[in-house]
C-alpha cells in the first residue's frame, strides 16, 4: 500500500517528526529490550515487551517518513505503514502483524498462549530489526540518526 492509499483510507496522517521524537522512541525500545530480560517474568509479558520494541521501531520508521498512524487500529496501521515506508519491509510487516494478533490474544483473551520459542523468535527478530531500522533511518534521514 502507498502513502496516498493509507492517507485516503485514513490509516495515517501527514505529520513531520523531529530528532527529539525519534530519540524518545529509541528510549522506549531500549527500555523494552532491557525489561524483557528481567528474571521471573512470564513468557506472555516477555513477548509483549519484545512486541512493544518491534512496534516502536516500526513507528520510528513511519515517523521518519513524516507520517503518524491513526490511533484507531494504531498497531495495525503502524505495520501496514512500515511497508509503505519501504517495500523491503513487506515480509516483516506481515510477520509483525501476526505477532500483533498473538499479543492481542495474550493481552485480551487468555494467559499462557505464548511459548518460550515464541519469545526467543520475537527477541531474535527485534534485535535484528533494531539494527536494520537504525541503518535505514541513518541512510535516508541522517539528521534523525
Amino acid at each position: 500500500m502507498t502513502w496516498t492509499e493509507l492517507l485516503n483510507r485514513k490509516c495515517v496522517i501527514a505529520d513531520p517528526t523531529s530528532k527529539s521524537e525519534i530519540d524518545n522512541l529509541r528510549s522506549i525500545v531500549s527500555r523494552s529490550l532491557a525489561n524483557v530480560t528481567v528474571a521471573g517474568l512470564s513468557t506472555d509479558i516477555r513477548f509483549i515487551l519484545a512486541y512493544d520494541a518491534t512496534r516502536t521501531l516500526s513507528l520510528m520508521i513511519v515517523r521518519a517518513e513524516g507520517y503518524r498512524p491513526r490511533s484507531v487500529g494504531g498497531h495495525y496501521n503502524t505495520f501496514i505503514a512500515l511497508e509503505a515506508a519501504d517495500p523491503a519491509f513487506a515480509m516483516l510487516s506481515s510477520y509483525f502483524n501476526n505477532c500483533r494478533m498473538l499479543r492481542n490474544q495474550s493481552e485480551y483473551d487468555f494467559a499462557g498462549g505464548v511459548s518460550n520459542s515464541d519469545v526467543d523468535q520475537r527477541l531474535q527478530a527485534v534485535k535484528q530489526f533494531a539494527m536494520d531500522a537504525e541503518a535505514w533511518i541513518t541512510g535516508r534521514y541522517p539528521h534523525l540518526a
